[in-house]
């Protein structure tokens, strides 16, 4: 059993903090008290939430659940499904798990035991391999033009692409620098990631391309999305701490990892350039813990916007997880 139509309708309203048929009710006007009931008891079956009571039930969603079920493609295309928001009772969920909990949660055993079992240092060559293909690869999923054989011969030999803006040419030369950062700054990656490290990646991410620093003062939008982000820079602040002491204490690689590649995009901290910085900052934590990076080469730009969008309005990681894990396997 799957989440269907009406139940996705329903839960995105429970992530709301509605706990009831009838509260539900006062979100889904078009839709009748018992199609609400029938998505309510769909989700319990499927294990998402939890149910308690019976003449008036109240319905908890179960996150540890949530986080690895199946969102379906044609849901999250759907443009007529209903709006949703930060959820800050996930937050909440994540913050109150210690390290081996968010390792555990987050990192699959198989990849525990490949990661352990690493022995060869990356090389001079990987590294430069790396720098290539992520640099061409995170740009072209922001709509650079720029082929993967344009960048190497930008990156290697410094030979600019022609019929390519200085807008593009500057977004790939900003993620080498940001890589060639991160490889000379390793200690700032290794334990606690500060709110002053996050920024800094923002800084040489955006570099030249009109990207106010610093934590935004505006409303942002998210294309082909019904995600709405917090608003208010004093709330965005706040939760950027409370996020990066989240990743901090997964301590696990992949865990880290994939937590700083769903949790910076999530926020929204930035004007623009989250989704970078949050990729950029996912591969620094692999390079300074297992000295390894991911590129995301064999990832479609649809592939990973539906993965970020299962995660923006459902919470659910799948996805995501997926193509992370697939890149270290």
């Amino acid at each position: 059993m799957d989440i269907n139509k009406n139940s996705s309708y329903v839960l995105l309203q429970l992530l709301r903090g509605a706990n009831t048929a009838a509260k539900i009710s006062e979100y889904l006007p078009g839709t009748d008290i018992r199609s609400i009931q029938r998505g309510l008891s769909r989700l319990t079956e499927l294990g998402i939430t939890v149910k308690y009571g019976t003449n008036h039930p109240t319905y908890a969603v179960d996150y540890e659940k949530l986080l690895y079920a199946n969102i379906a493609d044609k849901l999250l295309e759907n443009e007529e499904r209903p709006e949703s928001g930060f959820n800050i009772s996930f937050i909440e969920w994540l913050e109150s798990h210690s390290s081996s909990e968010l390792g555990s949660i987050f990192a699959p055993h198989e990849l525990t035991e490949k990661l352990k079992n690493r022995t060869q240092p990356m090389s001079a060559k990987d590294l430069e391999h790396l720098t290539i293909e992520f640099s061409w690869k995170s740009s072209a999923l922001e709509g650079n033009t720029y082929t993967l054989l344009d960048t190497q011969l930008l990156l290697i030999e410094g030979v600019k692409a022609k019929n390519r803006t200085e807008f593009e040419t500057q977004m790939i030369l900003n993620h080498k620098n940001a890589i060639a950062f991160i490889v000379e700054n390793k200690e700032l990656f290794e334990n606690e990631i500060t709110f002053s490290t996050l920024e800094e990646l923002h800084k040489i991410i955006g570099y030249n391309l009109g990207i106010e620093r610093g934590v935004r003062k505006k409303l942002v939008k998210i294309t082909a999305s019904n995600y709405i982000p917090l608003a208010t820079p004093h709330q965005l602040r706040e939760y950027a701490d409370t996020i990066l002491v989240i990743i901090s204490r997964a301590q696990h690689p992949f865990a880290r990892a994939l937590l700083a590649l769903s949790l910076i995009p999530y926020l929204q901290i930035f004007e623009d350039g989250n989704k970078r910085t949050g990729r950029m900052l996912a591969n620094a934590l692999l390079i300074a813990s297992i000295d390894a990076g991911f590129s995301l080469r064999r990832v479609s730009s649809k592939q990973l916007a539906l993965a970020y969008l299962a995660f923006y309005e459902f919470n659910t990681i799948t996805n995501l997880s997926k193509i992370l894990k697939a890149e270290l396997l």
